[in-house]
């Protein structure tokens, strides 16, 4: 069964990829730690590149070998974390 992407993610590599902006790098940082709790809680890790106001977030599972419904789940998580 396909696995959807999440609105505002895409498809890519077999990872859903996002990009976030920011109006300030700590606004970026404060968002950063935000998902790092997140994918703990979860033990689900992303991928993230930081730069000064944006982050380029991209999430797969290892061990299914590309995206799953905890992927979903994830993605849905950091959506509704967006608007710190």
């Amino acid at each position: 069964m396909a696995v959807t992407a999440p609105i505002h993610w895409q498809l890519k590599d077999g990872k859903f990829v996002r990009t976030f902006q920011f109006d300030s790098y700590a606004k970026t940082i404060e968002f950063v730690n935000v998902v790092a709790a997140i994918a703990e809680e979860m033990d689900h890790h992303p991928d993230m590149h930081v730069g000064y106001n944006k982050v380029v977030c991209s999430i797969s599972s290892h061990s299914a070998g590309g995206v799953t419904d905890q992927c979903v789940a994830f993605c849905e998580m950091v959506n509704a974390a967006e608007g710190l």
